[in-house]
Formats: C-alpha cells, structure tokens, sequence
C-alpha cells in the first residue's frame, strides 16, 4: 500500500474517531441537561412544599386562600398581593412541572392537566394568570391560555 493511500484511510479514521468523540461529548451534554432539569424540578418542588406547609400550618393564610377561591372579587388589596404572592410560587411550580412532564416525563399531562384545569376554574387562579401570563415561558403560556379557552367555550 502506498504512503498517500495510507494517509487517507488514517485520516478517515481520525475524522470518524473526532466525530464519535463530538457526538458522544453532545449525548453527555444532553445528558447534564436533563439532570440539572430534574434536580432544578426537585427544588422546585421542595420549595413548593415547604409553601404548602407553611399554608397548612397558618390558620391566618390558609383561612385567607380558602376564602380566595370562594370569594376572590371580596378580598380587600393587601389579602389578594398575599394570595398573589402564593399564586407566585405554585405558577411557577406548576411552569416547572409541566416542563419536566413534556421533556423529559414523556408528554403524559393527564393528571397534571386535570388539576390544572380545576384551578383554573376558579377567579382567584384566572384573574393572576391575566395579569402575570407574561412572566411565564412561551410554552406554558400557550398551555394554559389553551385550558382557559377550553373552558370558557364549554
């Protein structure tokens, strides 16, 4: 075999050994992605729950969101920025939840959808998505402007 020969088949090689390198390298930086979602996702709900408790365990804030999602429109200023604030926090949540349902879970949004739709029933939960949708990614807005669309032609 001659030396030109020789050197194009070693250099072949190479390219393919480079190009096994760079898509392995991508697969593990794809990989890291998806971990660092779902430890993002964890504290996220870890954040959350601690929330949740802190509304179980406070009679005051927890007799404040009962009474929000009967009678949102009697609330006075400061009791709705309260319920807002809560609203804050299981939103973005929620916006966490459903980015680890639709990328990495598989898509499967029946249970999420279900509760999803029932708070959104509620004027408390419609009245802080008109006035904070923009804060939420493109995706998730596109969600559930769907749901409330849903809802209002049924």
């Amino acid at each position: 075999m001659n030396s030109d020969r020789l050197n194009r088949w070693l250099t072949l090689v190479a390219n393919i050994g480079v190009i096994t390198g760079l898509i392995l390298v991508a697969y593990e930086i794809n990989q890291s992605g998806k971990q660092l979602e779902i430890a993002a996702s964890a504290d996220g709900v870890d954040n959350f729950t601690q929330a949740m408790e802190t509304l179980v365990q406070d009679e005051n804030l927890a007799r404040l969101v009962f009474r929000a999602e009967r009678t949102f429109e009697e609330l006075d200023d400061f009791e709705r920025w309260r319920v807002n604030r809560y609203l804050d926090g299981y939103m973005s949540m929620s916006e966490q939840d459903y980015r680890v349902i639709t990328q990495i879970d598989g898509g499967d949004l029946a249970g999420f959808d279900h509760d999803m739709r029932e708070y959104m029933r509620l004027e408390m939960y419609r009245e802080y998505w008109s006035q904070s949708a923009d804060r939420h990614g493109p995706g998730f807005r596109q969600y559930v402007n769907g749901i409330l669309n849903d809802l209002d032609d049924s």
